[in-house]
């Protein structure tokens, strides 16, 4: 079988591998002092080396694997083979973990990563073991055998071992885990179970199933999420059938299709033109780490044969309860932007590098109240995001506008959302500030007619003092906006904070309305995706 060391290093794991496949005896080719003492005949030394070589054996026909992501290690790892006499034995590549991928269907994982006591920051390395289980799951069939000190390096998997031994590398106690697949022969039966067996595929390999069929070291037998794909594959159907004319009609090309509609499925599937975006929500399931890698890979491929989308075209994210010192950050870097189009305007989203686009489609309504009351008025648009609201308000007709965020990339997206509308810039200003902060400090209070307040729950943003709370803060924010704001003129005001409770005794209006039911656009299943009020400063 072959072996692959994916974290090489110098190379010994494969030298002393090659070593032990040729037989060969350690230091053969080594000079040692002892051969020059009198005391022991030259023959004996002599007759040893020859027996060693005659013990020593041919080259086998599969060349052992070492990879390693930095290039100048393997070649200190080439040198030492090298020296060991078995550099023809060991191919060494300098390939990155995640890229791991052999064709042959069996074969030996050995390997001694790095574990945070020599190389390494300890959340590097935390980072790199939970990856273990999807990157080591595209060799189901494959042992595997890793070495670390990690302490809790189990459970961080989510797999126990099959055996443990203890170890020491130098003076680090570290554990040799022992995770074995199925022997050479005996494969592991990963196809996706056919519902439809009146039309079998063409070409298809027969299969045979048995009750004692092996499991995948890493991954979940396939067959099992066969029953939930064919679930949600109807749900999406019957959606994109129900929605077939609706975006049409509507001028919108980018809508929900799917949302928790089944409990054991917790995605929301948006479609932005010819594009999905799909975003997984925390539920608690009984698949590891590898199995619901396996188990979201088959849900996306349902959605990309389902809906005739390639899957390069479909962007998975995964949205974790926010808490304590988290914050949502950047997941990707490849800016893979797409334009869209919403009541007959023009909007940049961002698919690839943050949880959510760059556009609350649940605001699609909001907007369009903004828009038709806005002519003739100055707008304030606090935490402003992208500007989506802005573009509504000049496209109605606003004679100034105010766009105001924390976040410097989102003020730049905004301004990029006027220019492809072809709206000009001259009376519409971006400010970078704290949203209370802007409000409390203005140079001339009662300057807006109607401002747009749609922030955060929850924020430990650097740029800020303090921690933002909606609940707590909220009295604080709004009635800092009404002192901006004209006589009789209007907040929007809206959170997607479940919990929330407005204290309409603490702010300063006598008119408070909650437009919640007007605003939630008719494809969103879940009529509590967030709650609007329209709140008026009073007249003199």
């Amino acid at each position: 079988r072959p072996l692959l060391d994916p974290f090489c290093g110098t190379g010994t794991i494969p030298i002393e591998a090659a070593l032990i496949g040729r037989n060969m005896a350690p230091g053969m080719y080594r000079d040692f002092p002892s051969a020059d003492w009198h005391c022991i005949p030259k023959e004996i030394w002599r007759d040893a080396r020859t027996e060693s070589l005659d013990l020593m054996k041919q080259p086998g026909s599969e060349r052992l694997l070492g990879t390693d992501n930095d290039d100048k290690i393997l070649i200190a790892a080439r040198k030492n083979a090298t020296l060991a006499g078995v550099a023809d034995d060991i191919h060494f590549q300098q390939r990155e973990f995640k890229d791991l991928l052999s064709k042959r269907e069996h074969g030996c994982l050995i390997t001694n990563p790095p574990y945070g006591e020599r190389m390494g920051e300890p959340e590097e390395v935390e980072q790199l073991y939970r990856s273990f289980p999807e990157t080591l799951k595209r060799l189901p069939t494959w042992s595997h055998y890793i070495i670390t000190s990690y302490p809790k390096f189990e459970r961080l998997i989510q797999k126990e071992a099959d055996r443990r031994r203890k170890l020491y590398n130098g003076r680090i106690e570290c554990t040799y885990y022992q995770f074995h697949g199925p022997r050479p022969g005996i494969g592991v039966d990963r196809t996706p179970v056919r519902h439809d067996e009146s039309q079998p595929e063409q070409n298809a390999p027969e299969r045979v199933e048995t009750a004692d069929a092996p499991t995948a070291v890493f991954g979940g037998d396939l067959r099992k999420t066969a029953e939930q794909c064919e679930i949600f594959a109807n749900r999406l159907t019957k959606r994109a059938r129900h929605l077939r004319r609706w975006p049409a009609k509507r001028g919108i090309t980018c809508f929900r299709l799917y949302e928790r509609d089944i409990p054991e499925i917790p995605l929301v599937v948006d479609r932005y033109e010819d594009h999905l975006h799909i975003v997984e929500f925390d539920r608690p399931h009984e698949r590891d780490l590898a199995q619901h890698a396996d188990w979201l890979e088959q849900i996306v491929k349902t959605a990309s044969q389902t809906l005739d989308i390639p899957t390069d075209q479909i962007f998975l994210k995964q949205k974790h309860r926010q808490s304590g010192s988290e914050q949502h950050q950047k997941v990707d870097a490849t800016s893979y932007e797409l334009q869209v189009q919403e009541g007959g305007l023009n909007f940049i989203v961002n698919l690839s590098d943050y949880v959510d686009t760059g556009l609350f489609l649940d605001h699609r309504q909001t907007r369009e109240m903004v828009r038709k009351s806005a002519s003739g008025k100055r707008v304030l648009n606090l935490f402003g995001y992208t500007g989506a609201f802005t573009v509504y308000a000049i496209d109605g007709g606003a004679s100034s506008t105010v766009t105001v965020d924390l976040s410097r990339n989102y003020l730049s997206w905004a301004h990029r959302n006027l220019l492809v509308n072809n709206f000009p810039a001259d009376n519409h200003q971006f400010v970078r500030a704290d949203a209370i902060e802007f409000v409390t400090e203005m140079a001339s209070p009662e300057e807006f007619d109607i401002a747009i307040v749609d922030p955060p729950t929850f924020s430990n943003s650097k740029r800020l003092e303090n921690d933002w709370d909606i609940q707590r803060q909220h009295v604080e924010l709004l009635n800092a906006t009404l002192a901006a704001i004209k006589p009789d003129g209007m907040i929007y005001f809206s959170t997607n904070f479940r919990r929330f409770k407005l204290d309409e005794e603490s702010i300063h209006s006598n008119s408070i309305v909650e437009i919640s039911k007007q605003t939630v656009p008719e494809d969103y299943r879940n009529r509590r995706i967030h709650r609007c009020w329209k709140i008026r400063k009073p007249a003199p």
